[in-house]
């Protein structure tokens, strides 16, 4: 019964910190457009130090590369993210001071767990293998979904948003 009247904010920090990830994940919370951003970057070693070019035609040849993607989660009640949707890898929004239900938290550290295991070995190939010849972080709505549709049935609980 740990997640009993957790808020949204607590339960991101919390489920962030279990997360097996070998990159860094930083929350951010902007408290006057009510949105979360999950910052994602991944570290891999060029051993080919093959030259890479990231989406803006920026070329590198570092011996370490870095790679960033983020992930908006926006209160729906008072933010549009029409505008700048293509800028994260997906946008996810919560339901004003009622947040999100425990069942779409679980599914998403679930998922985001697996989108994080693609995203590292992904890399991995892309920077090793030839023939792979882009890299880029892959969010299925479809099989988040699936996922989501697995915790439904297990609590009405919310994650609410401090007043």
């Amino acid at each position: 019964m740990a997640w009993l009247k957790q808020t949204l904010p607590d339960f991101l920090a919390k489920g962030i910190e279990q997360l097996d990830f070998d990159g860094d994940v930083q929350l951010t919370w902007n408290e006057n457009k009510r949105t979360f951003n999950l910052e994602l970057t991944f570290f891999a070693q060029n051993n080919l130090h093959d030259a890479i070019f990231d989406l803006t035609g920026v070329e590198s040849d570092e011996p370490i590369v870095t790679f960033v993607d983020a992930i908006l989660i926006y209160d729906r009640t008072s933010f549009d993210p029409a505008q700048i949707t293509n800028d994260y890898l997906v946008c996810l929004p919560f339901a004003g001071k009622e947040g999100w239900s425990l069942a779409m938290g679980r599914a998403f550290f679930r998922y985001l767990q697996i989108v994080l295991d693609n995203g590292e070995s992904d890399l991995l190939d892309f920077l090793n293998d030839q023939e792979v010849a882009v890299f880029e972080l892959e969010w299925s709505p479809s099989e988040f979904e699936e996922i989501l549709q697995h915790y439904k049935h297990e609590s009405t609980q919310r994650l609410t948003i401090p007043e």
